[in-house]
């Protein structure tokens, strides 16, 4: 009955299952289905009757706040696609979340909001941003017609005249439109005012008469964000209910008037103004919460402004002094840069004692996520210490509980065991650490009494790139355990040997990498091995290995065992392998034996490749003098393989001497390989067609009827998927 009442149409449909979700009991089902048949009295069509559907959706949102939120998102144009931060952050302007003592609970706030709207069908999820469904936007529009004006995205090169200006509008937007005119004596008559939206809408120098402003005054949000406006009229200065004032990327703007008289403003946005060297009165807005100043003209404060901005929560600026931001006590995020390391460490100290709670970041690069405690620390020869630990003005501090470092030429460290235990530490960069030569533990064969001691138990990530002495990334007697480790990338380290020296202490009886899933070298030149044997019981996880341009690179696995560890190798899922010239054999018949999960293969430009699969292992096993003549009536199996390119091996002569039943692969690529002959593969046949393949690529029909696969028949079979 309900699918009747929502006419059959899909999105009325999903939205009222939505909003009845979790709806058990009879009577209320029994009450919605006469509140829809109600709402659909008299002769209405299905746009219309679909519309007061989605409005009794709407009007059954939990409070009136999310139903405001919701209203704010029919102010962007039709079929905006909108970032989620940017909505919580107008919603934050609006004044919909309040009364949070840090952003970060407003932004969780707001993230629950949407996520809300998102189940309910009001709104629809786009990789990180949201957006309206047109019929849902039209009932917004039409449940908050009294109140605004919306001429979002109609392409107006004028603003409207002041009759049409309703007195009691509340909500105005011009977004995005192309406004190259504002009548000179416009003032419009709207004293109830509060949300004016002209970003993106004012085009070629537009002048903004002083008039504009003059019956404005309860205006609380102001954006004119990427407007073409040289200067803001004067009466700006009177907006003294103004709580947000926005001019990100108003690439002209050169001046703003004085803004002592806002006291009522808590956010000021002038990202990007690169002509305006000042903001006057800035020093007395005392209830500023947000400050964003950078890519301005203004690359640093007059000593002694921020001290006044003591409720300031995010502050983003080209430069600080230490003395200033270690009087914002309530500061979350700061995307700065100091003058020197005296003037680092001293807010440094501060945020030590300002408690475990205390969120900041000190970037160069701003990231989607604001709510990571990073650091970024650029061009120091500088010793990295914890803070809290021994220190001098030889050392850069760094607070115990950061999330995110990124390090990049620092050349004052050998070794990062003074850093001290980093329990929040999720990743870690390193740039150019020129006399880097282990992370943590002894770098000598030699092994000494000291034990290193366990650094960062919840990194995720970890980067080295252009680490010249770095010869492990764990050494002699450092205790190798990183339950959360995911990713290890090392690239350009010309002196490396290995991720963990022989003498590395693992953790048993559990894993040292249990969820390690991928490891990238490149150009590493005197790496010889990827991974050592005795470092597989460790890697439960491991599934993607990339090795590219290492020139002395001859295997995956170093002294590969002859009998694998359970369970060892057994998630792996694609090998990468290029630019390897010493790299003679990709993997050992032993090790193809517990692959049963290998999805792709890519061998490409690696000169004195020989074959695929060897027998190394068995040669050891049965002495050199015994041939691996056996292994050619081998049948394995690579059940999940998808994919096999073999590209530019010129030494190539035999993939594997027995056969490998491929059931799923889909493509072959075999590519400037003149020696190959034999190819073991066997696929399923099925109605004399091959079910999964889709193509096999090779040189030209010469190398195809070079090419041994299986009996005449097979191959005729074959030829149809062939493409050069």
């Amino acid at each position: 009955l309900i699918v009747e009442e929502c006419a059959g149409l899909p999105l009325g449909i999903i939205t009222m299952a939505r909003t009845m979700r979790g709806v058990s009991d009879l009577f209320e089902w029994k009450d919605i289905l006469e509140r829809l048949k109600e709402s659909n009295m008299g002769q209405m069509d299905m746009e219309k009757k679909v519309l007061a559907n989605l409005k009794l959706s709407y009007s059954r949102l939990s409070n009136h706040e999310v139903q405001q939120c919701f209203l704010c998102c029919a102010l962007y144009p039709e079929d905006r696609l909108i970032h989620k931060f940017e909505l919580i952050e107008f919603f934050i302007d609006e004044g919909l979340i309040d009364g949070l003592d840090k952003r970060e609970k407003c932004y969780d706030r707001g993230l629950t909001i949407l996520n809300k709207l998102e189940n309910v069908c009001l709104l629809e999820n786009d990789r990180g941003m949201v957006k309206m469904h047109d019929l849902i936007r039209d009932m917004a529009l039409h449940v908050m017609s009294a109140t605004s004006m919306v001429k979002a995205g109609k392409g107006l090169t004028r603003l409207l005249s002041e009759e049409c200006w309703m007195d009691g509008v509340e909500k105005v937007s011009f977004m995005e439109n192309y406004i190259r005119v504002i009548p000179s004596n416009l003032s419009p008559n709207c004293h109830k005012l509060a949300t004016l939206l002209l970003n993106g809408s004012l085009w070629g120098n537009v002048l903004i008469p002083n008039s504009f402003f003059k019956r404005l005054e309860g205006l609380k949000v102001l954006n004119l964000s990427g407007c073409g406006i040289r200067e803001l009229p004067n009466s700006i200065s009177d907006l003294v209910n103004l709580r947000a004032l926005l001019l990100r990327e108003c690439r002209e703007l050169c001046r703003i008037p004085y803004l002592g008289k806002l006291s009522s403003l808590r956010k000021l946005d002038v990202h990007g103004c690169r002509y305006l060297k000042a903001v006057e009165g800035l020093e007395t807005l005392v209830n500023l919460r947000y400050l964003d100043l950078s890519k301005s003209g203004i690359e640093r404060l007059v000593e002694g402004n921020l001290a006044g901005l003591a409720n300031l929560q995010y502050l983003k600026i080209v430069e600080v002094k230490g003395e200033d931001v270690t009087k914002l006590w309530a500061l979350e995020t700061l995307d700065s840069s100091f003058q020197n390391v005296i003037d680092f460490n001293k807010y440094m100290r501060f945020l030590q004692q300002s408690g475990p709670h205390h969120y900041f970041q000190l970037v160069v690069n701003q990231e989607k996520s604001l709510w990571f405690r990073k650091m970024y620390i650029d061009c120091c020869n500088y010793a990295i210490v914890r803070a809290g630990g021994e220190s001098n003005e030889d050392c850069i501090l760094i607070a115990p509980d950061v999330q995110r470092l990124v390090g990049r030429k620092c050349g004052g460290m050998t070794n990062l065991s003074n850093i001290g235990r980093l329990e929040s530490l999720k990743l870690l960069m390193m740039e150019e650490w020129v006399n880097l030569q282990v992370l943590c533990g002894g770098v000598d064969e030699v092994i000494d009494n000291h034990d290193f001691p366990l650094l960062f138990p919840s990194l995720k990530m970890l980067t080295v790139d252009r680490c010249p002495k770095l010869k492990y990334l764990f050494g002699n007697r450092s205790k190798v355990t990183l339950p959360h480790l995911r990713q290890i990338v090392i690239k350009n380290c010309e002196e490396l040997q290995g991720i963990t020296a022989a003498g590395a202490i693992f953790a048993t009886p559990l894993p040292a990498f249990p969820n390690l899933e991928k490891i990238v070298i490149e150009r590493c030149a005197n790496m010889k091995s990827v991974v050592e044997s005795e470092l597989l019981p460790h890697l439960p996880n491991l599934r993607d290995v990339t090795v590219q341009h290492c020139e002395k690179m001859e295997e995956i696995i170093g002294r590969a065992p002859q009998a694998m560890p359970p369970g060892a190798l057994s998630l792996l899922t694609y090998l990468w392998i290029e630019r390897c010239p010493n790299m003679q054999k990709l993997l050992t018949h032993e090790l193809l034996l517990h692959l049963p999960n290998i999805q792709g293969i890519l061998v490409h430009d690696c000169k004195r490749m020989e074959e695929i699969i060897g027998c190394e292992g068995q040669r050891r096993q049965l002495g050199d003098e015994v041939s691996c003549k056996n292994i050619s009536t081998t049948h394995s199996s690579l059940p999940k393989l998808n994919f096999l390119n073999l590209i530019t091996l010129p030494e190539l002569e035999g993939i594997y001497d027995g056969t490998i039943n491929c059931d799923s692969i889909q493509n072959i690529g075999l590519l400037d390989c003149p020696k190959l002959k034999r190819i073991p593969l066997h696929l399923p046949i099925l109605n004399n067609s091959f079910p999964s393949l889709r193509e096999i690529v090779v040189d030209d029909e010469e190398s195809w009827e070079s090419l041994e696969w299986g009996p005449p028949p097979v191959k005729s079979l074959l030829r149809p998927f062939v493409v050069f």
